[in-house]
């Protein structure tokens, strides 16, 4: 069989607008609207929040009076006898509240006990000041966190309050 040039030419085109990607769409004339920001997030919606990430466990958020949001962890679930260290379950309550206030200009009171045996002012004060100093690790501004010894608790409270 034999092909004539005739028809080799159209087959040759063909083939070669097969390869060819097609041309790209027409821009837009309307324009794209600046990305607005997320809004901020208010501590009402925060206490929703954070207790459904801790539901079922002795960790509570809870709305004050005054418009602030207390969290408290029981003492055994925040630092072993004897300890300053910040323990995993205080950890993962301290995380969850220092990512939803990074961006915010709100303050935090820690306040902190010591153990039932010592009820020593020094080791409240130094536990309070390892959550300062773990919440400012994690981004948060030292200057927007006061620490503070509770040494009639058995709980460490974290209290966020709007900044002015």
């Amino acid at each position: 069989m034999r092909i004539s040039v005739l028809t080799t030419i159209p087959l040759i085109c063909v083939l070669a607008a097969c390869g060819t990607p097609p041309p790209a769409p027409p821009a837009s004339s309307t324009p794209v609207p600046p990305a607005v920001p997320a809004p901020r997030a208010t501590l009402a919606g925060e206490q929703v929040r954070l207790a459904e990430l801790f539901r079922g466990t002795p960790v509570t958020f809870a709305m004050q009076q005054d418009g602030s949001l207390r969290a408290t962890v029981p003492r055994r679930f925040s630092f072993d006898a004897g300890a300053i260290k910040v323990k995993p379950p205080l950890a993962a309550v301290l995380d969850r509240l220092a990512k939803g206030q990074l961006q915010a200009t709100s303050r935090m009171r820690v306040s902190a006990p010591a153990d039932p045996e010592t009820r020593g002012g020094s080791l409240a004060r130094d536990r309070a000041l390892s959550v300062r100093d773990y919440l400012t690790a994690q981004g948060i501004v030292a200057t927007r966190l006061q620490a503070i010894a509770a040494t009639q608790t058995e709980q460490v409270e974290i209290v966020v309050s709007e900044g002015r």
